[in-house]
């Protein structure tokens, strides 16, 4: 398309499918908010857009455009909402966390738009120009991977900022072909924008976020939300599992005199099921970024990048690298693998032997290597045998320690109750009674080692 200084809806054909980049570095999974006039100024603005652009332009918006995009009722202030709107979006910033060559975690601020304009004589007051910040190109303009591509007028009807964001987020997975989307707590506030002073307690994050956000895209969008499942470690949520499917066209009971946003809403109807995990889900560990830029590449056909970050919390990092090596080796070889991302799930649970990395032994050395791992399994035993002894050695002195010096009791007992460690202590239960728990033995004797440090002076400190 031939370079223009301004350009109108009109010149794009009216169009109303938008691009942007998505994945982690992208606007999608970017932290911002928008409330949803803005959003409908910024979605008017990329439909505008030319899939060959290479540069922005300066883009005049009518109030007409955006009533027939939304499909709106006409309102005496409609100009004055949607410049307002856009003049807002002249402050509002998208943030960015990601590693860059050097190894180091960065935090990328970048504004939306550079400037608004309007006619101060202009009586009718029907337009407003506004022009998206230089520093948002590779985010808009000549995509060719990893962007998300939606018509904007499936978001017609929504009514909630959240419902928008949720959205685009699961329509970007349903285009990859993934139905069964998992995030999080702590990436969907990140994301959402929602600090941990607004609904700090989940059950309002639940009510007035998460379930709004889904029973409105379930009543006005092409989307359709069939399970909400919570992930549980210790009691508390740590992850959502949105389970998806889509909607041919809008449900005919779409809300068309929804309430403004704010107001209350019916009780949601959605299923919400809840699933324990053995360990919580950290969404934000700067140390798992190296890694994922190192494997995410060989995988990014097949998974997204929170996929591979839940994986490197879930299991060991090099568990995840022999995972994917053996996954990567099995489809070079041939092998048909119909859901590769699936498969790659199912490996990282697996224990695989490091064998399929090595070639194969000759009979001679397979002989000698049984036996040498039959002499070091023996020694590994006789090893395990002498530290248990000594570690129940070292527990019986130290418990008998304790018993001798009553007055060290509250001390010990504060310092099981806290740390990593902390929620094994059962407090219906009596300090010698806890004792019993083996996952207390390790800070039971760091913290007798510290009051009596002859304990272990004669042997080392068992792990």
């Amino acid at each position: 398309m031939r370079e223009v200084k301004v350009r109108r809806r009109s010149d794009t054909g009216e169009q109303s499918v938008v691009r942007m980049k998505a994945g982690r570095n992208g606007i999608v999974e970017a932290t911002y908010r928008m409330d949803v006039t803005e959003f409908r100024v910024f979605f008017t603005m990329l439909t505008m857009i030319s899939p060959d652009d290479v540069t922005f332009c300066e883009y005049e918006i009518r109030v007409a455009d955006i009533m027939r995009l939304f499909d709106l009722s006409r309102d005496g202030r409609s100009y004055e909402i949607i410049k307002e709107a856009a003049e807002r979006l002249v402050n509002k910033t998208l943030v960015l966390y990601h590693t860059r060559e050097d190894g180091r975690r960065y935090r990328t601020v970048i504004p939306f738009l550079t400037s608004t304009t309007t006619q101060i004589d202009d009586v009718r007051g029907e337009s407003i120009r506004v022009t998206f910040h230089p520093e948002l190109k590779p985010f808009l303009l000549q995509l060719r991977s990893e962007y998300l591509e939606f018509d904007v007028k499936n978001l017609a009807r929504v009514q909630s900022q959240y419902s928008i964001r949720l959205y685009m987020m699961l329509r970007h997975m349903m285009n990859l072909k993934r139905f069964t989307v998992r995030y999080t707590l702590e990436r969907l506030r990140e994301i959402f924008e929602i600090g941990e002073k607004e609904y700090p307690l989940y059950g309002n994050f639940k009510q007035k976020v998460l379930l709004r956000a889904c029973n409105d895209l379930n009543e006005t969008t092409n989307i359709h939300i069939d399970q909400v499942e919570e992930e549980r470690s210790n009691r508390k949520v740590v992850a959502i599992v949105f389970h998806v499917s889509e909607q041919k066209r809008p449900l005919p009971s779409a809300r068309k005199s929804a309430k403004a946003e704010g107001d209350a809403e019916a009780e949601p109807t959605l299923t919400v099921v809840q699933r324990k995990v053995p360990v919580v889900a950290v969404s934000n560990d700067s140390s798992l970024e190296p890694v994922i830029d190192e494997l995410f590449p060989l995988i990014q056909k097949y998974v997204s990048r929170q996929v591979l970050q839940d994986w490197l919390v879930l299991y060991p990092k090099e568990q995840v690298r022999i995972a994917i090596r053996h996954t990567l080796k099995q489809l070079s070889q041939g092998v048909a693998i119909k859901n590769v991302g699936g498969y790659l799930h199912k490996m990282m649970a697996t224990s695989l032997p490091l064998s399929f990395e090595k070639p194969e032994p000759k009979p001679a050395e397979q002989t000698k290597q049984k036996e040498l791992e039959k002499a070091r399994k023996a020694e590994q035993q006789q090893e395990e045998k002498r530290l248990e002894e000594q570690t129940h050695q070292q527990f019986k002195q130290a418990l008998q320690t304790l018993i001798n010096h009553p007055e060290w009791a509250p001390q010990v007992e504060a310092h099981l109750r806290k740390g990593l460690f902390g929620h094994f202590y059962k407090k219906e239960l009596t300090l010698a009674e806890n004792l019993k728990n083996p996952a207390l033995v390790g800070p039971f004797f760091q913290i007798m080692q510290t009051l009596m440090p002859a304990i272990f002076s004669s042997s080392e400190r068992p792990e």
